[in-house]
Order: C-alpha cells, then sequence, then structure tokens
C-alpha cells in the first residue's frame, strides 16, 4: 500500500513539475514575444506614426522645404527614416501590404524631389548670383554690424528659400542678419520663381502633394490600427509605446520663467 502511494505522490509531483516548466516556458516565449513586439512598435510603427503626422500638417499648410545637400535633393523617405534594420524587415514579413504602402510613399517622394530639382536647375542662374551680390552690398550699407557675408554658403540658403517661397515666422530661432535680408528682399528674390516652366512645375507638385497626403493619411490609420491592437493584446502602456512621451510631458509641466 506504501508503495502505491509513494508511486502515486511520485507520478503528481512530477506532473505539477512538467505543468510548471510547461506554463514558465509558455511565459519565457511571450514574454521574449512581446520584446520583440515592442521593438516594432518603438523602431517602427510610433517614429512613422510621428512622421506622417507631422508631414500632413505640412502639407496641409504649405510648409513643406525641400533643400539640396551638394548635388542632391533631399527627401527623407520612410525607408530612410526606419533604415534598414532586422526589425523594419520582420515588419515587412509579417505585413507585405506595409511594404507596399511604404514603397507608393518613397515613389511619390522622387517624382517630388525630380520637379523640385528642375525648380533648383531653372533658378540657378549668373542672374541670381550678381542679383544676390548687389542686394548684399546694399543691405549691408544700412547696417553697422550684424552685416550678412555674401559667399556660396548663402547662395545656396537663399537658393533654397526662393525655391519653397519660404515664409517662416518671427521667432527667437530665427532672429539674425540673413532673416532680416530675406524680409527684406523676399518679393524682389521671389521674381526668379516668375517663369512659366516654374509656374507648370508648381501646379505638378501641387497635384503630387494632394496623392502624397492621401497616401499618408491611408498609412496612418493602418499604422495606428495595428499599433492599437499590439497596446491591447500585450498592454503596453503610452510610454512603452512612446518612450520619449515621459520626457517631453515632464518638458510641458516645467514652470515657465
Amino acid at each position: 500500500m506504501s508503495n502505491i502511494i509513494l508511486v502515486a505522490t511520485l507520478v503528481a509531483v512530477t506532473a505539477f513539475y512538467a505543468r510548471e516548466v510547461k506554463r514558465q516556458t509558455a511565459l519565457m516565449v511571450k514574454d521574449r514575444e512581446r520584446n520583440k513586439i515592442l521593438e516594432e512598435v518603438q523602431d517602427v510603427l510610433t517614429p512613422t506614426i510621428h512622421h506622417l503626422g507631422t508631414e500632413i500638417e505640412a502639407i496641409k499648410h504649405t510648409k513643406i522645404f525641400w533643400y539640396k545637400i551638394e548635388e542632391k535633393g533631399i527627401f527623407e523617405g520612410l525607408f530612410k527614416i526606419c533604415g534598414n534594420s532586422s526589425t523594419f524587415k520582420d515588419v515587412f514579413w509579417k505585413f507585405p501590404d506595409l511594404e507596399e504602402m511604404f514603397l507608393s510613399h518613397d515613389n511619390v517622394y522622387d517624382k517630388l524631389s525630380g520637379f523640385y530639382t528642375e525648380i533648383e536647375r531653372e533658378i540657378r542662374t549668373s542672374e541670381l548670383k550678381e542679383s544676390l551680390k548687389n542686394l548684399v552690398n546694399l543691405f549691408n550699407q544700412s547696417r553697422e554690424e550684424d552685416k550678412v557675408r555674401c559667399d556660396s554658403d548663402l547662395e545656396m540658403i537663399f537658393k533654397n528659400y526662393i525655391i519653397n517661397k519660404w515664409d517662416q515666422e518671427r521667432s527667437s530661432n530665427s532672429i539674425g542678419p540673413r532673416v532680416d535680408f530675406w524680409e527684406a528682399y523676399k518679393e524682389k528674390l521671389l521674381e526668379f520663381r516668375n517663369t512659366p516652366q516654374i509656374k507648370g512645375l508648381d501646379k505638378e507638385i501641387e497635384v503630387v502633394l494632394t496623392q502624397l497626403r492621401e497616401l499618408d493619411e491611408a498609412l496612418l490609420e493602418k499604422l495606428e490600427e495595428k499599433r492599437e491592437e499590439y497596446r491591447v493584446k500585450y498592454n503596453f502602456t503610452k510610454y512603452d509605446i512612446d518612450p520619449k512621451l515621459r520626457e517631453l510631458e515632464e518638458w510641458l509641466e516645467r514652470p515657465s520663467i
């Protein structure tokens, strides 16, 4: 009888430990899975959601700014933002439709960059260079200090301002002789955009920006939906989803000086 009890106890203990090992293993697998999903949320979904939101607002308020570094026009496409990481590839492997939407977005960016590059070629003339030189001399004559130096950097900066019809509001970050110069001669410099070629390109850009906004809104909705599914399933906090949120909230709560 005692042997039977001993065997039964041993079987029960063995079964208990087997169940416990299975449970612990399942928890470890789930924990690894949760960490992997969190990585996808923090490294791909949330940054892209922020970028798309900012881009949509920029298009709404005509604040899209194209610029050129050396000989290459710059627009930060989604692939460049998220990089070519393994996490990025994992997201596309699970959701191939997202990859197609990212590609469509960046193809529109390439088209936009092409139009802006044509505008840049149209504006980059010896007449603009000479006009900038004369206007800088005129501007500096009226100032005892904080003068503008006419060099290649200045030409590049104001060429980009002209291309984008730059109209930044005054702030503590936008004080300086170059801003003063632009405000003084903006209308005159924008006349370099007044060509049939550039007017045609502006219309093309307007159409493509509408396309881009529609793509952005569709992609943003899809990404937010996917992120919300993950938040509910894995019980993520708002700080898990966006690690920079706490820092932002603390900054907003600081007393103003």
